[in-house]
């Protein structure tokens, strides 16, 4: 094999602890693809840290010790965010996505795989300080949403269903007031998928009334377990009304009148620190 140069270092380095956020890569992983020292591994790796710090992609974290290891969290710029809200706001206010039964057809935003990735480096900011084990959402629309936050944060995906499947072995199953239907209806998690004591946040493109963020709420307490957050894309008032602690909405939605067709959201400001 033929001697690898530094740019080809720092590009394998690159690609494969920002395709993996949050996984600890042992130093010898690095030495023996790449054929280096581990002094040399130890300077690409500087080098590339102060790159992704000054261009606020996000950091490189070095554990010390023995064996030596290190990891990627990325990163989003405060000015980035409130870009990529206000443009979000733009996408949505428009009349013609008004349906039929008082709805908003939003499916051509949470199913974009670049508003996702955006959307979970959001999410990824708001909740860095938090303690998580697991990422849950319900079926259906808020599974890519939260599939994105999952992988970004490096989190098992928790995703509760509105009925058991023979494949899931034993669930645990309570009833709660759906916000969109204001029926009542099940929520579904295997036993199996929740371990004791975690620490969950909860993941959703469009929050109403707050009902499933309640139903999760009461599912995870089944489990011995704790909601310790809620991420929610789209929320149509402020959570305060909601009653629900520590839930971080990236928009709200202004303006809602089917009769006189006008739609009209607005960046969350609360997350902005505004």
């Amino acid at each position: 094999m033929d001697k690898i140069g530094k740019s080809e270092r720092i590009a394998f380095l690159s690609s494969i602890l920002t395709q993996n956020p949050f996984k600890i890569y042992n130093f010898n992983f690095f030495c023996d693809r790449l054929g280096c020292a581990k002094s040399t591994l130890s300077e690409d790796i500087d080098f590339l840290s102060k790159v992704f710090l000054d261009l606020n992609l996000g950091k490189i974290v070095t554990i010390s010790g023995a064996a030596g290891g290190v990891y990627f969290v990325p990163d989003i710029s405060s000015n980035e965010v409130k870009a990529f809200l206000n443009e979000l706001c733009n996408m949505l206010s428009n009349p013609e996505r008004i349906v039929p039964g008082g709805f908003i057809y939003i499916n051509d935003i949470v199913y974009n795989p670049e508003i996702l990735k955006k959307a979970a480096k959001v999410f990824l900011k708001l909740f860095a300080d938090f303690e998580i084990d697991y990422i849950a959402t319900v079926e259906a629309k808020g599974i890519a949403l939260a599939s994105s936050v999952s992988s970004i944060m490096n989190k098992p995906l928790v995703v509760a269903r509105s009925g058991s499947k023979l494949t899931e072995g034993s669930t645990v199953n309570i009833y709660y007031v759906s916000g969109t239907t204001g029926k009542i209806e099940t929520m579904t998690i295997a036993k199996r998928a929740v371990k004791k004591a975690s620490k969950v946040l909860f993941i959703d493109d469009f929050m109403r009334g707050g009902g499933t963020v309640k139903g999760m709420k009461d599912l995870m307490n089944e489990f011995e377990s704790e909601l310790i957050g809620v991420g929610v894309l789209i929320s149509t008032g402020k959570t305060k009304e909601k009653n629900i602690d520590n839930c971080k909405p990236l928009l709200l939605l202004d303006q809602f009148d089917v009769e006189n067709k006008i739609l009209s959201f607005k960046v969350n400001n609360e997350i902005l620190g505004n």
